[in-house]
């Protein structure tokens, strides 16, 4: 019964504007971390891969003795 009044008292008064910002505030904090953690993770593969790629060309270099 008690759950019957409370969405009674949903329907008939509905949340208020600083209550629906609040929720809306919380979202955007929660969506913010978990980009930046996306960001954070996108930008260690990026350094990563210029290392390797570095690492490869250097590697891929003719030496002087090799070379008549």
């Amino acid at each position: 019964m008690n759950a019957l009044k409370r969405f009674w008292m949903l329907l008939v008064n509905p949340p208020s504007a600083k209550t629906l910002a609040a929720k809306e505030l919380e979202s955007a904090k929660r969506s913010f971390l978990e980009h930046k953690t996306h960001a954070e993770y996108y930008a260690t593969l990026c350094s990563f891969e210029n290392q390797r790629i570095a690492r490869l060309e250097k590697y891929l270099e003719p030496s002087p003795e090799s070379q008549p």
